[in-house]
């Protein structure tokens, strides 16, 4: 969620606009849409195949992208179909159109299956005991009544900008070889950002399509959530950097969000070194023992707004985990039912 990065080389100056395209290599084309969130934009990226296109990650519903669709579908796309439909992840912003597209076209419907799974539970409003679970975490975790209850209707928000995911998936696995766009794509599975999310090199163009696994201004939100309460995301996270040591570090990465770039390897010390900054910053501030909450607030004093408060508790829960797995860190409840962290260190 912090910024970083000047060492990195950036192609083009800026983003395609509304419905507009640009051709990254021949065939393969960049297209940005609008999100109602801070992080205000998703690319999405398109690819000529024989008979039509394969399209990967589709924002969320909203009138403006759809709008913006309808404007790809009539001019890049030349009324062409969607063929393939590939989801990088099952973040709202990069599925929740997935019904939609699938619906329209007869679209086949490409992901990986923990992602599938992780869309069809999060993004349903009758998931039995999902809201009475999140409500005890937040609770533990220092919320009150109240915050929790906005959390909560919170949530519903971003429920409500999904479509229906669709019924059934042509899975992928990591290490795979896929073909889409007249191209081959190693696909790599990384855990941390998300539970199975997927990233595709192409070899021969020295691509990667890199979804939110490596962005280029931004770290990505590596969080804990209520359905995984003691799952170690950040150190899937750290460890999944190992999946890209072979790719040549002049490879040109596709991100989700920002602009294209070259730079993998450094942007990959850069990630690292981000995360080892905050570990050190969560050590020193658990010397004073607190809950959740209440440190998500001093390690992000400018988040505001339920959505992006629950974002840095996750943030935060996902660095407390670690250290909690490393030994650092130890948890204890208190008299009002509070999980109470405190480090060692």
């Amino acid at each position: 969620m912090s910024a970083l990065s000047d060492e990195l080389r950036f192609p083009y100056d800026k983003a395609p606009g509304p419905g507009e395209v640009k051709e990254v290599v021949e065939g393969l084309y960049w297209a940005c849409l609008p999100l109602p969130f801070r992080l205000n934009h998703v690319n999405v990226w398109l690819l000529k195949n024989e008979d039509g296109w394969t399209v990967i990650d589709t924002g969320c519903v909203t009138k403006s992208i759809k709008e913006c669709w309808e404007k790809l579908f009539a001019a890049p796309m030349r009324g062409e179909p969607v063929k393939t439909l590939i989801t990088t992840h099952g973040h709202v912003d990069h599925i929740g159109l997935a019904g939609w597209m699938v619906d329209r076209f007869g679209a086949e419907f490409v992901g990986t299956f923990g992602e599938w799974v992780w869309a069809r539970l999060s993004h349903s409003r009758d998931v039995p005991g999902s809201n009475d679970e999140h409500h005890r975490f937040l609770l533990g975790h220092g919320f009150d009544e109240a915050g929790a209850d906005l959390m909560l209707t919170s949530r519903h928000r971003f429920m409500d900008m999904s479509s229906t995911i669709p019924g059934a998936i042509t899975e992928i696995r990591d290490g795979e070889i896929v073909r889409f766009g007249q191209r081959d794509w190693r696909v790599i599975v990384t855990r941390g950002h998300a539970f199975e999310h997927a990233s595709f090199y192409c070899e021969k163009d020295n691509v990667l399509i890199a979804g939110d696994h490596l962005l280029p201004r931004i770290t990505p939100v590596i969080a804990v959530y209520e359905m995984l309460p003691h799952a170690d995301p950040l150190g899937d996270y750290l460890n999944s950097f190992a999946q890209f040591a072979s790719i040549p570090d002049d490879v040109l990465v596709l991100p989700s969000h920002g602009r294209p770039y070259y730079g993998m390897h450094t942007r990959i010390r850069q990630l690292q070194d981000h995360h080892t900054d905050r570990l050190d910053a969560t050590i020193s501030h658990l010397r004073t023992p607190q809950h959740a909450l209440s440190l998500s607030k001093t390690m992000f004093p400018h988040i505001d707004g339920p959505e992006n408060i629950g974002f840095a508790l996750g943030e935060v829960l996902a660095h407390i985990n670690y250290l909690i797995h490393d030994g650092v860190v130890g948890a204890a409840s208190d008299d009002r039912g509070h999980i109470i962290y405190e480090s060692f260190a």
